[in-house]
């Protein structure tokens, strides 16, 4: 009898921990970068990210005479600089898909300002 009931108090923890991994515990679902066609031009991206996990990539290919503004969903953003990897865009993935743009304007350019026509 002592054995029986011991049995069944294993049986009894087992499946309470079968159900806790199994059901408890639901994976957050993974959101993708849009790069807007400018993949080329970052390095470290994965295929996905889980909400609330750390995005880290790097804007590596970068000129001396170009101004770089980046946007992320549609928002102004700030990035980091290191020598060695370039801009580095940092932030937690939120629970949607992100999309990220660069904007670059080559700043050797002369642009003429609009005066009065002659």
């Amino acid at each position: 009898m002592k054995n029986q009931i011991i049995a069944l108090i294993l049986i009894i923890i087992l499946a309470i921990s079968l159900v806790i991994i199994f059901c408890g515990c639901k994976s957050k679902p993974k959101h993708k970068l849009d790069l807007c066609g400018q993949e080329f031009f970052y390095e470290g991206v994965k295929d996905s990210y889980r909400e609330g996990e750390k995005v880290e990539i790097n804007y590596k290919f970068i000129a001396t005479d170009t101004d770089y503004s980046f946007y992320v969903d549609g928002e102004d953003f700030n990035p980091g600089y290191d020598d060695e990897k370039g801009f580095i865009i940092s932030f937690v993935m939120p629970d949607h898909d992100v999309k990220i743009l660069c904007e670059s304007r080559n700043t050797m350019l002369y642009v003429p300002e609009n005066g009065p026509e002659d």
